[in-house]
């Protein structure tokens, strides 16, 4: 993957044999903010202004859990060039930047139209579409999944830089602070406990969800009258969640993972609201017993935790296509670095969702050089938990991924820690600090 890509771009062109003459008002795509919308539910026949969808579900008293944000989910992105006319995009939730660098501009002859097509790093995915007079309007495509290309209709529109809504209805409430939610409570079967994190400033709204096995990264959006509403998109992961303040200040709402999955949530203020120990939730069978976890490298070389050097071993149980373990492997290489040298090594084991064991180790290897990463990565199975789990037979379960373990210098299991907090939390920082400690006592032993 390049660092950039070269922008093609065409001046106004006759077509051959039909004498048809092109005429554009612009050589290549507009710099400048975006706005990027998937559309859960499919896209409508006729664009709508956002605002007046936005006003219609602001000011709807039945709150209808199924239409809010009538299956619109938004993001924003930002497009430059450089001294050398080569573009940039960088994909917006919140605080966060994401720098795309693989990104294709070019003027199809055939149709007369200008073709984009972004390709993300780390995932298997990519935004393609037609431009046109400022607006992008495709296909998101997740190419990641066994059962073939997940795709989402979608459409972005320059000079654009809000979110949800251009409107600035009062809040009935400041959200700031902690709440206890609890997510499926419309399907008891899929119910999870989780925390919110909220941060309001007038309309605009940040935060995150922190559940068992990781976050939802960084949430933005808005708050209008008694609604609230977030979103983000990292490329792969696109999350939706809707909410209505209740008479007792509860909050009701839904969220919706990409167009296939959805559920209703609750969540009540608790500034003390706490999920269950991540250090207790994953354990080893027999924490006597020596281990060994084996896999094939990106190269398709055998690796195995037994052959690493050090005293201490730290494994990250991990997926490319899980955004918190991204998290966790960045955490992880930038810890390696603080390390008395030779003393605890470092290794990726990669739980994929390709059956095809080339797809999974270009995946695994993908991973690695996107986030250049100094530490060793291998392909140990399948995404599938309960095949994770017959693998790592040492452990009573694997219940998420990440799943983080340290093995100390007779290969013993010594930690372990399920899900990951990752930067858009409180519980970052604290966890960071937590385990550095951790791996010195350890080494001091």
């Amino acid at each position: 993957m390049t660092a950039r890509s070269k922008i093609v771009s065409f001046a106004a062109v006759t077509a051959l044999g039909a004498c048809l003459v092109v005429d554009t008002t612009y050589d290549k795509l507009p710099p400048g903010p975006y706005r990027g919308v998937l559309y859960l539910d499919g896209r409508q026949s006729q664009r709508r202004d956002p605002d007046e969808v936005a006003r219609a579900f602001a000011v709807d008293e039945r709150f209808g859990l199924d239409d809010v944000a009538r299956g619109e989910l938004p993001f924003n992105f930002e497009i430059s060039y450089d001294d050398a006319g080569e573009l940039d995009l960088t994909l917006v939730n919140g605080e966060e930047r994401i720098a795309v660098p693989d990104v294709s501009y070019e003027r199809l002859l055939e149709v007369a139209r200008d073709s984009i097509t972004v390709r993300f790093p780390l995932y298997d995915s990519y935004l393609t579409g037609y431009h046109e007079d400022g607006t992008i309007e495709g296909t998101f495509v997740d190419e990641s999944r066994d059962g073939g290309a997940y795709a989402i209709p979608f459409a972005a529109f320059h000079g654009e830089d809000h979110r949800f809504t251009l409107l600035r209805k009062e809040p009935v409430a400041d959200l700031t602070g902690r709440w206890a939610a609890n997510f499926g409570v419309d399907d008891t079967t899929a119910a999870y406990p989780g925390v919110a994190e909220f941060a309001q400033d007038g309309n605009a709204l940040a935060g995150t969800f922190l559940t068992p096995t990781g976050d939802y990264r960084y949430l933005a959006g808005t708050v209008q009258g008694d609604r609230a509403y977030l979103s983000t998109f990292d490329g792969a992961h696109a999350f939706l969640f809707a909410a209505k303040l209740q008479s007792d200040s509860s909050l009701l709402g839904l969220f919706r993972s990409g167009d296939d999955f959805q559920t209703v949530w609750t969540a009540v203020r608790d500034a003390d609201a706490t999920l269950p120990d991540a250090l207790s939730a994953t354990r080893a069978l027999d924490p006597a017993a020596a281990v060994e976890i084996v896999g094939l490298t990106p190269a398709g070389e055998r690796l195995s935790t037994s052959e690493l050097p050090g005293r201490l071993t730290v494994v990250s149980v991990f997926g490319s296509w899980c955004p918190n373990c991204r998290d966790e492997a960045v955490f992880l290489d930038s810890l390696a670095a603080t390390l008395p040298p030779g003393e605890v090594s470092f290794v990726g084991a990669a739980f994929e969702r390709f059956a095809d064991t080339t797809r999974a180790l270009a995946a695994v290897g993908r991973f690695g050089a996107s986030l250049d990463l100094d530490y060793p990565l291998m392909l140990v199975g399948s995404s599938d938990k309960a095949d994770a789990t017959e693998r790592l037979g040492f452990l009573d379960e694997v219940r998420s991924f990440p799943t983080l373990l340290t093995l100390d210098e007779r290969e013993r299991v010594v930690y372990t820690h399920t899900g990951f907090a990752g930067p858009a939390t409180s519980e970052y920082g604290p966890f960071a600090r937590a385990f550095a400690k951790t791996l010195q006592t350890l080494l001091a032993q």
